[in-house]
């Protein structure tokens, strides 16, 4: 399953006002909530939960925060734009501004590294970026997201790279 087909239209919040990185994961747990099924109480808990094992961005101003719960069907996500960046302590010292929550059913952990490194290589190609940064709707959003092909980067769902130790551990490193 990749991560770009988890986003609709109303997944992608444009504009978002966020003065700091709580009331930011308050917003996120919310809409994951919705569209999971699950509390907001537990989808919070979860996320507040791994941030506190180290902040999950990738750097250049791009947060992932993401959990993994038990009892959780189908994964979801939301995407959001910022109006304004906000402190998110990242190890770069970078103001986040593009933010992709995603939670996903703790039994599909293999499936979720794997998904998520591909999108997090492909968010953070920086045309990709600059674009996602400058669209004016959600749908624009999603366009260049999924036509990765004008911006010399390969394509989220054309990857086929089978997850490796190596692949883990970056990827890993990289959420931190």
């Amino acid at each position: 399953m990749e991560i770009l087909g988890l986003l609709n239209p109303r997944d992608i919040l444009m504009r978002a006002s966020a003065q700091a990185k709580r009331p930011l994961l308050e917003v996120l747990a919310r809409e994951l909530a919705s569209r999971s099924g699950q509390s907001f109480v537990s989808v919070l808990a979860a996320l507040l939960d791994r941030e506190k094992v180290g902040a999950t961005c990738i750097g250049q101003g791009i947060g992932m925060p993401h959990a993994m719960l038990g009892g959780l069907r189908e994964p979801a996500a939301v995407l959001a734009v910022l109006e304004h960046p906000i402190p998110y302590h990242t190890p770069d010292e970078q103001s986040v501004d593009v933010v992709l929550a995603i939670i996903w059913p703790r039994d599909g952990s293999s499936d979720f590294l794997n998904a998520l490194a591909r999108f997090c290589r492909h968010l953070s190609h920086p045309q990709v970026l600059k674009r996602v940064r400058g669209a004016t709707s959600s749908e624009e959003v999603l366009q260049h997201l999924g036509e990765p092909k004008d911006v010399g980067c390969p394509s989220i769902s054309g990857q086929s790279t089978l997850a490796t130790p190596r692949n883990h551990a970056a990827a890993r490193g990289a959420w931190r």
